[in-house]
């Protein structure tokens, strides 16, 4: 019998943080609850593609860092299962906006966000190999 903490560890905590943190962000620009805080947060920040950036290598580098070492030695473990929950995370959010009143879909955000979430992968896994994480 295999136990849970096999699969799944405490640093997960960051990389759901970091979903529930641009999720909550999504949820306010949809409901405009607070809504304008968050487009001033995407102002001072350079644009709302930025913060798309910076939230997506984040959860890119943490699903990598957050996933068990062990997964990494298996030469059929190409993407880890945070990597893709995430990826099919923010593609959903994205893909919600088009049929919300208040949002509107993007292909560039869309783009961002996977492209994003890819880089903190790759840079996680050059990290590993420098002996960096």
């Amino acid at each position: 019998m295999h136990s849970l903490s096999l699969y799944i560890n405490r640093r997960v905590i960051l990389p759901f943080s970091l979903v529930v943190l641009g999720g909550l962000a999504s949820m306010a620009k949809t409901f405009n609850v607070h809504g304008q805080s968050i487009r001033q947060l995407e102002v001072m920040m350079g644009g709302d593609a930025v913060l798309h950036a910076i939230i997506a290598v984040s959860l890119g580098l943490t699903a990598c860092w957050a996933t068990p070492k062990y997964f990494y030695r298996h030469r059929w473990f190409k993407l880890p299962p945070l990597l893709i929950m995430m990826l099919l995370l923010v593609s959903g959010d994205e893909l919600l906006q088009a049929v919300m009143p208040r949002r509107e879909f993007s292909w560039v955000d869309l783009a961002i966000n996977l492209s994003g979430i890819f880089i903190g992968a790759i840079a996680y896994r050059i990290a590993i190999k420098r002996g960096g994480f």
